[in-house]
């Protein structure tokens, strides 16, 4: 019997010019709680301190029975996330987004009042890797509305994260025509195993963006001196609501769905177990068919694969999982047949410094490898005990064709983004990842 598709709310709490935004806020949280349903809130850190200085505690309050995580320091305010991000220099970039993303934990922490965050939330095409990276760090687990997600939108990790998906936009249901049928919407979601149902509270009374009017490609107004969207017919704000609650009711009476939650999720991952030689023939036996992520006999990257090689190689007994990384430029593989020995791949384990970004090649003796080279050369001195392996011409990063948003990202030119925004790293960063990319158990 198929299980039930997982189905969680997610709310982009984010429009900081408007207190009448806040009311939408205030509704849906109370909704979600009249329901029985915890939503997630993912609120931006100016956001929450102007809840603080409008006086909004019935907001607060609301949103006190939720699980509250990051939608970043200022959302589209000018540099967002991205232009704080796209430098060569990654500890350039990481400690811009921690001056900033570090802030806005403190804001919301500090007005919300609630310390655990478990969720980071990107704007719009904010998607930075080093932001991914700082998160991690920073204890947050999940990273959500991510385009890292394949077509099954499976669970899976990358730079130490959490993936989760959005799937569906709710907010334009319940003001249009498709309200009206919302038993043929559910048929829809229930041919999914994971279905994210998102929306943006401040659309309940707006019928356009606050950023698009204030903040596309550039800051077009002083702090405060806000332009005002255009707003919706009442009935259509009450239509909105009426309908949120309506579709709760539903997906509750409805066998074919279970509403869950982030920390629910997290309750219930399976630690994973240290990496040890007997491992080895089988993950040699996979990686021989294809350069990618394994799963048995456990969740593995290849960058964990990759470092469990090399402790075994230094004479480590087992290896431990924990954060891994990728590459900030294209790795460089050998171009023809090179010949190294097992004790120029130890040397080479031992003089080398894997502990964070991979090295793009890898000196082994008089030859320079590139890292999968490396690879498949420590799991043939490690399972056959070869002293000496022939190192052909091989690819050195996994396919992405089954992460279609993952393998077609690009920043620059969109969303509203300011044309300063070269995007000469950033997306391609994004995919230079993929070594730390693994499925969930």
């Amino acid at each position: 019997m198929r299980k039930p598709t997982e189905v969680m709310f997610f709310f982009d709490t984010e429009d900081f010019t408007s207190n009448r935004s806040a009311d939408a806020i205030a509704e849906l949280a109370r909704i979600c709680t009249e329901e029985g349903v915890r939503g997630h809130f993912a609120l931006v850190g100016l956001l929450a301190c102007q809840l603080q200085a409008w006086g909004r505690r019935d907001v607060l309050d609301a949103l006190a029975a939720h699980e509250v995580g990051s939608h970043t320091y200022g959302h589209s305010l000018h540099p967002d996330i991205c232009e704080q991000t796209d430098f060569e220099s990654f500890d350039e970039s990481y400690r811009n987004a921690a001056r900033y993303e570090c802030e806005a934990l403190g804001m919301i922490r500090g007005v919300t009042g609630q310390r655990d965050i478990l969720f980071a939330v990107p704007p719009g095409d904010s998607k930075s890797y080093a932001a991914m990276y700082l998160y991690a760090d920073l204890g947050i687990p999940f990273y959500c509305d991510t385009v890292v997600t394949d077509e099954k939108n499976r669970d899976l990790y990358y730079c130490n994260l959490r993936q989760i998906a959005y799937t569906d936009s709710i907010e334009g249901i319940f003001c249009t025509e498709r309200g009206r049928d919302l038993p043929a919407l559910l048929d829809g979601l229930a041919q999914k195993e994971r279905v994210i149902l998102y929306t943006h509270p401040n659309m309940a009374y707006f019928s356009e963006f606050w950023d698009g009017v204030n903040y596309k490609g550039e800051n077009r107004h002083p702090w405060g001196e806000w332009e005002t969207c255009r707003p919706r017919d009442p009935a259509q704000t009450r239509a909105y609501f009426e309908g949120f609650r309506t579709l709760i009711r539903m997906l509750r009476a409805d066998g074919r769905f279970r509403i869950t939650d982030l920390a629910s999720l997290r309750a219930s991952e399976t630690p994973r177990r240290p990496v040890t030689r007997a491992d080895l023939p089988a993950l040699r036996c996979a990686l021989s068919r294809e350069l990618y992520p394994v799963t048995s006999p456990q969740s593995l990257s290849l960058s964990d694969i990759f470092l469990a090689c090399a402790a075994f190689l230094r004479g480590e007994a087992q290896y431990s999982p924990g954060k891994v990384y990728g590459f900030l430029a294209p790795p460089r593989g050998v171009t023809s047949p090179v010949t190294v020995t097992a004790d120029e791949l130890r040397a080479a384990a031992r003089e080398t410094d894997f502990s964070r970004f991979l090295p793009v090649s890898i000196r082994v003796g008089d030859a320079v490898l590139g890292p999968a080279d490396f690879l498949f050369a420590a799991l043939e001195v490690l399972t056959g005990g070869a002293q000496t392996v022939e190192c052909r011409p091989r690819t050195q990063l996994p396919s992405l064709a089954a992460f279609p948003a993952l393998e077609r990202f690009s920043l620059r030119g969109t969303w509203v983004h300011t044309p300063a925004l070269r995007d000469d790293f950033l997306s391609d960063r994004l995919r230079l990842q993929s070594w730390t990319l693994r499925f969930g158990a």
